[in-house]
């Protein structure tokens, strides 16, 4: 197995509230050969209870680092996979070995981000929408949601089970990072509002729909850059028109 190609993953948990469950999640980590954590509007410190259920993955801990809001904690990520236990409508959800098997086709050229939310309310629906695609883990009808290490430690068995069988892969394209991406989403967002496409009391429905045509096309640096492009022309040339209009 290369390790490399774990070594392009990181783990993202957004507001966990029990320390406990952050250092269990840290020895489900170590267990699968994943050594990023980080920790994005974090309701806990990494306390004793932290160290002790981490076990020997103190080293994990240490490493941690820490967020105000996921955005900024996958800024720097290519791609983007956030976790859910509820139906989302407006995206297909993968499931784990499906993940795995797209997280492997990335790395390691891009570094990919795996994110879990709260114990009580997972990720809202605004966190969701920072993600390139999402993840469920089946159980049973009347148990839906999971502990966070449990949950973890599942994806990062499929990740690991994946690398092992998988060894060397393909280098593909580098994808332009997150944050690169959402600065330009936020410009088409202004202009799409601007020109009356999108319904200003919810646009990020259509514009959810927009941003997984172009994560389906596997945006690089370059093409961001093209496409900011475009938006700023568009911007001009409705600023510049309007002062035309009677």
């Amino acid at each position: 197995m290369s390790i490399d190609l774990l070594n392009s993953i990181e783990i993202v948990l957004v507001g966990t509230l029990q320390s406990g469950n952050v250092g269990s999640a840290a020895r489900a980590m170590k267990n699968m050969g994943l050594a990023h954590l980080k920790l994005a509007d974090a309701q806990c410190e990494l306390d004793g209870q932290a160290r002790k259920m981490a076990t020997h993955a103190a080293d994990v801990l240490d490493k941690a680092r820490m967020y105000s809001t996921l955005r900024e904690a996958v800024a720097d990520a290519q791609y983007v996979i956030g976790t859910t236990a509820r139906d989302r409508h407006s995206r297909t959800l993968l499931a784990p070995a499906q993940m795995a098997e797209k997280v492997l086709g990335l790395v390691p050229v891009n570094r990919v981000a795996i994110v879990f939310g709260r114990e009580d309310s997972g990720l809202s629906n605004d966190e969701l929408e920072l993600c390139d695609a999402a993840v469920s883990i089946p159980t049973a009808p009347e148990m839906l949601s999971l502990n966070i290490a449990q949950a973890v430690m599942v994806v990062a068995y499929e990740l690991f089970c994946s690398a092992e069988s998988q060894g060397q892969t393909t280098a593909g394209d580098s994808l332009a990072s997150s944050g690169r991406q959402q600065e330009m989403y936020d410009h088409l967002r202004t202009l799409l509002l601007d020109i009356g496409f999108l319904n200003p009391q919810n646009p990020e429905i259509v514009l959810g729909k927009i941003k997984r045509l172009l994560t389906r096309a596997g945006l690089t640096a370059k093409d961001v850059t093209l496409l900011r492009g475009i938006v700023r022309q568009l911007r001009w040339y409705v600023n510049k028109t309007r002062d035309f209009l009677p």
